[in-house]
C-alpha cells in the first residue's frame, strides 16, 4: 500500500503537490506502507552487560566504536538467519524472526542466530580486552508468540512489532547470564525437538509477582548420524497401508540388489516425514543401514550442504575429530586417489588446512565425487537405505550431486528416499523409474482414528476428539499439535493416548507451530494475491468470484491455486472457489486486525444483500454471520431470525441453529441496549416451541429460563408459544400425567391473551398432551376449538408446525378411535390428507397416528397402498438428513410390512431395528420406543423365544403403568398374556390373569373402547385356556359386537 505524505519522511519539507521525490532533500515522497497484521514471530534482544560501566570506561568515541562493531556483526547474523533487525537500543538489538515476512522455524532460526551473535560477541570482547582491558559480553533473550507488525504512527517511524510477547523477550534478556540465551518457556516449546537446552528453571521478571519458567540455550545445530530433530510421541500411522506396503515391497527388492528410488508429496502437515520414519523403521528391520540428511530454509543457499550432512554420515565423521575423520575414510575407501580423497575430505569438511587442494573446474570436481560416492554405495556390504527430507529447501549444488548419484541407485542394494511439498519441482521429484507417493488428507474415519489414538478412551475427550478432527481435516500434523497445544495450556492432563479434559473446550485455535507454517506460504505471495487471500477468508471457507471481486480493486487468484491455498469448486454459472484445507482459511483470517476485517464482513454483508432479492435460509445465515463478525448485534440478530423463519418448516434443525445463533447475538448486546430483553425471549421461545421436533427432554427446551424473562418483560405471547414446545416435550417423554394437568393451564393461558390464530397454532400441544393421557374428550374438546377458529385456513397459525389444523384433523380421529366415536377414521383420513398437502416433510409424523396408534390398537389393518405410502415417506425422508423423521418413517414402514404378509417380516424387521436405534440416539418419542420393544417381543414369541417376550413385555408394562402412559397399554398386555399362555403353566396362566386385570382396573372415561376390547378378547382366550368354552364364546361374542360399533377391523378377523 503506497501513500504520500504531507512532510517528507526524510527532512520534513513540505513537497510540491504531485511531487515524486523531495525538493530539499532528494529522498522519493512515495513510501511503501506495511499494513498491520498479526504474525507469530519470535523476539530477539541483545543487550551488553554492565553497559553503563563499560560507556564510563570507554568514553564516547571508543564506546560508539565499539557498539558500531557489534550492532554490525550482530545484524549480519540476524540477517543471515532471514532476521530483521527492528532497532537499536542504545546497548543492543532487537530483532524479529517471522515478520515482515513469516517463518515457519522462526523459532530456530533466532536460536541459530542467538548463538551466532554470543560467538561475534566473544570475538569483539577478546579484542576489547586486549586494546581496552574492558571485559564485554552480551545477554540474549528470545521469545516467541503472536505480535501485530507493521507501521506505527506516521510512516517514518518504520516498521516494527508491538504487543505483549516483544516486552517478555526484553525481561528474557534481563535474566540471561553474561554470554548466555535465555529462553521463554513458548520459545522452549517450538525448539525442544531441534535444540539443546537447560533443565526449566524460575525466574523473576520485572513486572510479574510470580516466577515464571524459563530455559537457557546450550547448543544448536549437533550433528545426528540418523535424525537431528529429537522426535516427539510418535503417534500412530493410519491411513498410510498402501504406501507402506509398497515401500517394504520395495526395501525387499532393494535387499536383493534392485534398488528403488522412492519420492513422497504432500502439502505441510499431511504426514510425510511420519511415513519416512516408518520407512525407515521397515528398513532397519530389514537390516538396511540408514542415513538421513534434512533440508533447511535457511541453508538452501549454502553449496553442498545437504550432500555434506548427508555423506558425513554415511562416512561416520559426524562427531568425530577432522584427523579422525580422515582416518575413518580411508578406511572405507583405500583404493581411492589421493586427490579424490582431497575433494571428498573437503566436502565433507574434514580437510587437513594445510593441504592444497587439486585446481579443477566445479564440473569435474562434481563428476569425481559423484563417481567416489557410487563406487563407495556399490561396495557396501549391507543394504542401505538414503533418506532426503525437505527437498523442496535443497541446495542446488547438492541437488545435481545427489541426481547423479540417484542414477546409479538402480545398481545397488539400496533405496532413495525424497521427501518434498508439492511446490518442489527439481530434479529430484522427476527421476526416471522413481515411486512416487503423493500424499491426500486422511478420510474422516482414519483422521478420528488418528485423534482418538493421540487422546485415549476417557469419555471427557469423545466430544473434543470430533472437534479436533474436524479441525485438523485430514492433516495428521495438525492434529497432533492441536492435542499437543492442548495439553499445554492445561485443557488437557495426562499422557498422550491417555488424557483427561479437564477444561471444556467450545473452540480450537490454531497452534502455533503450524499458523507458523501456513503464514509462511502465504507470505512468499505477492501483495495483490496476499490481499485476494485475505479477502477470501473473510467471506469464508467457500466464496464466490463475483463476491471477491466486488471487495477489491484488483484480485489475482492464480497464484492462490498454484500454491495450492486454493481450488476452484465450480465453474458455472460462477465461478467458485474453497480454501485447501480449514486451517489456511483461519491463519488467513486471524492474521489480519480485527478492525480490519470488520469493515471487510461489513462490505460482505452490503454486497450480499443489494446482490439477492429474495433470500433462501442459507442466503440469509450468511449475511447474518458477516455481520456478527463485524460487531454489528443488531443486524446480525435480525438476519439470524429471517433465516430461521425461511427454514421454517423445512428444514427444522437448520432453523434451530439459526435461533440458537440468533439467541447468542443477543445474548452479547449491551445492557444498554433497549430491546434486549425482547430479542433475547423471541429465539429463546422459538427453541423452547420447537425442541419436541429433534428430541430430547423437557429440561433441554430452556423453558424455566424462558419463563423467567418472559415474566420480567411481561410477555404471555412468547411465553405460551415456548411452553407449547415445553408441554409436547413432557408428552413425548412419557410424563403424561404432568403434561396433562401443565396442558389445562396452558390451554386457560392461550384462551386470555385472545389471539384466534395463537389458539390455532398452539392448542395442538394441549390436544396431544390429553390424548396421550388418555383423557380422549378432552383432547376432541381442544381439537374441535381449532378446527372451527381455523375454518378451513390449512396455515392459519403455523408457528411451530407447517399446518395446525391438519394435525388437529388427525388428533380427533384418534381422541375418537379411543371412545369408539363414528367417524374417527375419516377425521384421521382428512387430517393425514391435509399434511400431506401442506407440509409433506411431516407425513411420518401424521402416519404415526395410523400406523402405531391405530394399527398396534388393532383399529385398523394395513394394506398395499399403506405399504407403499409409507415406501414413499421413507424414500423422501432419507434424502433430508432429519433424523427424527427418519426414525418416524422407518417406525411406519416396519410395521406395514410386518403386518401384512410373513414374507415382509424380514425387511419390516430391520427397519425396525434402525428406527429404534434412532430413537434412542436421538431421544425421541419414549412411547414409541417401548412400542418398538413390544413388537420385538411379539416376534420372539412368534420365534420360540417365550421367555424372553414375557420378560420384555413385562418391562415395558411396568414403564407404562408407572408413567401413566395409555396408547400402547393395551397391545402390551396382548403380548405378555399370549406368551403366558403359550407357556402354559398354572403360574403364568395366574399371572396372565392377573395382566388382563390390572389393564381392566385402569380408570378411564365411559365408552373407552381402547382398553375394553383387548380386555374382552383377552378373557375369552382365558376362558379357553380355562376349557370354558361358554366363557370363550361369551367374550368373544362381545368384542365382536363392540368392534363393530367403534370400527376396529383387527378384532373382525
Amino acid at each position: 500500500m503506497a501513500a504520500q505524505p504531507s512532510v517528507c519522511h526524510n527532512c520534513g519539507s513540505e513537497p510540491r503537490q504531485g511531487a515524486r521525490f523531495c525538493d530539499a532533500c532528494g529522498a522519493p515522497l512515495t513510501v511503501v506502507v506495511q499494513p498491520a497484521e498479526y504474525k507469530q514471530v519470535t523476539v530477539l534482544f541483545a543487550d551488553v552487560v554492565r553497559s553503563m560501566d563499560m560507556a564510563a570506561a570507554l568514553g564516547p568515541e571508543r564506546l560508539r566504536e565499539v557498539m558500531t562493531e557489534l550492532v554490525d556483526r550482530s545484524a549480519a547474523v540476524v540477517q543471515r538467519y532471514a532476521g530483521t533487525v527492528d532497532k537499536f537500543t542504545g546497548d543492543g538489538i532487537m530483532a524479529l524472526f517471522g515478520a515482515p515476512i513469516a517463518l515457519e522455524d522462526h523459532a530456530f532460526r533466532a536460536c541459530l542466530a542467538a548463538m551466532d551473535i554470543q560467538q561475534v560477541a566473544q570475538r569483539l570482547g577478546a579484542e576489547v580486552a586486549r586494546r581496552d582491558n574492558i571485559d564485554l559480553r552480551v545477554r540474549v533473550g528470545l521469545n516467541s508468540g503472536q505480535v501485530i507488525a507493521g507501521e506505527v504512527g506516521a510512516a517514518h517511524l518504520g516498521y516494527t512489532a508491538v504487543g505483549e510477547q516483544v516486552g517478555m523477550a526484553q525481561r528474557m534478556e534481563s535474566v540471561a547470564p553474561p554470554g548466555g540465551v535465555m529462553l521463554s518457556e513458548s520459545t522452549a516449546r517450538l525448539v525442544d525437538d531441534r535444540v539443546a537446552l537447560a533443565p526449566p528453571e524460575t525466574v523473576r521478571i520485572k513486572g510479574v509477582e510470580t516466577g515464571v519458567p524459563a530455559r537457557r540455550l546450550l547448543g544448536v545445530g549437533v550433528e545426528d548420524p540418523g535424525r537431528t530433530h529429537k522426535v516427539r510421541h510418535e503417534s500412530r500411522l493410519v491411513g498410510r497401508h498402501t504406501e507402506t506396503a509398497a515401500a517394504a515391497r520395495l526395501l525387499d527388492e532393494a535387499a536383493r540388489g534392485h534398488g528403488a528410488i522412492v519420492t513422497v508429496s504432500g502439502r505441510p502437515g499431511v504426514g510425510k516425514t511420519r511415513l519416512g520414519r516408518e520407512v525407515v523403521a521397515t528398513a532397519s528391520g530389514r537390516g538396511f543401514e540408514v542415513f538421513v540428511t534434512y533440508c533447511e530454509s535457511h541453508t538452501r543457499d549454502i553449496p553442498f550442504h545437504v550432500i555434506s550432512r548427508l555423506l558425513r554420515a554415511v562416512f561416520g565423521v559426524g562427531a568425530v575429530p577432522a584427523e579422525a575423520g580422515r582416518a575413518r575414510v580411508r578406511a572405507k575407501i583405500p583404493g581411492a586417489g589421493a586427490e579424490d580423497l582431497l575433494l571428498l575430505d573437503d566436502l565433507l569438511g574434514i580437510r587437513d588446512p594445510e593441504t592444497v587442494l587439486p585446481d579443477i573446474t566445479p564440473e569435474a570436481r562434481r563428476r569425481r565425487l559423484v563417481k567416489l560416492i557410487e563406487s563407495v554405495a556399490l561396495h557396501r556390504a549391507e543394504p542401505a537405505l538414503y533418506v532426503v527430507e525437505d527437498a523442496h529447501w535443497i541446495d542446488s549444488v547438492s541437488e545435481a550431486l545427489l541426481a547423479d548419484f540417484a542414477a546409479a541407485v538402480p545398481r545397488m542394494r539400496a533405496m532413495l528416499l525424497v521427501i518434498y511439498r508439492p511446490e518442489y519441482a527439481g530434479t529430484l521429484s522427476s527421476i526416471t523409474g522413481s515411486h512416487q507417493f503423493a500424499l491426500v488428507p486422511l478420510d474422516d474415519s482414519h483422521t478420528a482414528e488418528l485423534v482418538g489414538a493421540l487422546l485415549g478412551p476417557h469419555p471427557s475427550v469423545l466430544g473434543l476428539a470430533v472437534v479436533i478432527a474436524e479441525r485438523a481435516a485430514g492433516l495428521p500434523f495438525a492434529a497432533e499439535e492441536i492435542v499437543r497445544d492442548l495439553a499445554e495450556r492445561g485443557v488437557l492432563e495426562g499422557l498422550p493416548g491417555s488424557y483427561v479434559c479437564v477444561r471444556p473446550q467450545a473452540d480450537i485455535q490454531v497452534p502455533a507451530s503450524v499458523q507458523a507454517i501456513i503464514s509462511a506460504r502465504i507470505d512468499r505471495l505477492t501483495a495483490t494475491a496476499k490481499r485476494t487471500l485475505n479477502a477470501a477468508a473473510v467471506i469464508g471457507l467457500r466464496f464466490d468470484q463475483q463476491l471477491l471481486e466486488s471487495l477489491l480493486e484488483s484480485t489475482d487468484l492464480m497464484p492462490l491455486i498454484e500454491a495450492e491455498l486454493i481450488e476452484q469448486i465450480a465453474f458455472t454459472p460462477h465461478a467458485r472457489y474453497a480454501f485447501c484445507h480449514p486451517l489456511i482459511q483461519a491463519v488467513a483470517y486471524e492474521s489480519q486486525l480485527k478492525s480490519g476485517r470488520s469493515e471487510l464482513h461489513r462490505r460482505v454483508a452490503a454486497v450480499l444483500q443489494r446482490t439477492h432479492g429474495r433470500y433462501t435460509g442459507q442466503e440469509a445465515a450468511i449475511v447474518a454471520t458477516q455481520y456478527a463478525a463485524a460487531g454489528d448485534l443488531r443486524d446480525a440478530f435480525d438476519w439470524h431470525m429471517q433465516a430461521a423463519t425461511w427454514y421454517g418448516t423445512r428444514d427444522i434443525r437448520a432453523a434451530r441453529k439459526s435461533w440458537e445463533l440468533a439467541r447468542d447475538v443477543a445474548d452479547r448486546l449491551p445492557d444498554d441496549e433497549p430491546e434486549r430483553l425482547a430479542m433475547r425471549i423471541a429465539p429463546r421461545a422459538m427453541l423452547c416451541g420447537s425442541t419436541f421436533q429433534v428430541g430430547g427432554t423437557p429440561s433441554d427446551t430452556g423453558f424455566d429460563e424462558l419463563r423467567e424473562l418472559t415474566s420480567a418483560a411481561g410477555d404471555k405471547r412468547s411465553l405460551v408459544l415456548g411452553m407449547a414446545g415445553h408441554l409436547t416435550a413432557l408428552t413425548f417423554n412419557s410424563r403424561n400425567s404432568e403434561a396433562a394437568e401443565v396442558a389445562s393451564e396452558f390451554a386457560t393461558l392461550v384462551e386470555s391473551i385472545g389471539d384466534p390464530a395463537l389458539t390455532v397454532g398452539l392448542f395442538y400441544a394441549g390436544a396431544q398432551a390429553k390424548w396421550e393421557a388418555g383423557q380422549a374428550s378432552e383432547s376432541l374438546r381442544l381439537t374441535q376449538r381449532i378446527i372451527d377458529i381455523a375454518d378451513g385456513d390449512a396455515t392459519m397459525g403455523d408457528f411451530l408446525i407447517g399446518s395446525p389444523l391438519a394435525f388437529a384433523l388427525t388428533v380427533k380421529g384418534a381422541a375418537g378411535m379411543f371412545l369408539g366415536r363414528g367417524g374417527w377414521r375419516d377425521d384421521m383420513e382428512a387430517g393425514i390428507a391435509l399434511v400431506r398437502a401442506v407440509d409433506e416433510g411431516a407425513a411420518p409424523f401424521a402416519h404415526l397416528y395410523k400406523y402405531q396408534a391405530a394399527l398396534q390398537n388393532g383399529a385398523v389393518l394395513p394394506t398395499a397402498a399403506d405399504v407403499a405410502r409409507a415406501s414413499e415417506d421413507l424414500s423422501l425422508v432419507e434424502q433430508s438428513g432429519n433424523n427424527t423423521a427418519l426414525a418416524y418413517a422407518l417406525l411406519n414402514r416396519a410395521t406395514t410390512l410386518i403386518h401384512t404378509d410373513t414374507a415382509n417380516r424380514a425387511p419390516g424387521l430391520e427397519c425396525l431395528t434402525r428406527a429404534r436405534e434412532l430413537f434412542v440416539a436421538e431421544k425421541l418419542t419414549v412411547s414409541l420406543r417401548r412400542m418398538v420393544d413390544i413388537e420385538f417381543a411379539r416376534e420372539r414369541a412368534r420365534s420360540g423365544d417365550v421367555d424372553a417376550a414375557i420378560d420384555s413385555a413385562t418391562t415395558v408394562l411396568d414403564e407404562q403403568f408407572e408413567c401413566g402412559e395409555v396408547i400402547f397399554r393395551g397391545p402390551a398386555t396382548a403380548v405378555l398374556v399370549e406368551a403366558l399362555l403359550s407357556r402354559g403353566s398354572a403360574a403364568d396362566l395366574e399371572a396372565a390373569h392377573h395382566a388382563v386385570d390390572r389393564l381392566a382396573t385402569v380408570p378411564t372415561e365411559p365408552g373407552f373402547v381402547l382398553f375394553e376390547l383387548p380386555v374382552l378378547r383377552l378373557r375369552g382366550l382365558l376362558a379357553r385356556a380355562r376349557r370354558d368354552e361358554a366363557g370363550h364364546q361369551r367374550f368373544t361374542q362381545r368384542c365382536l359386537t363392540l368392534a363393530r360399533e367403534a370400527g376396529y377391523e383387527a378384532y373382525l378377523g
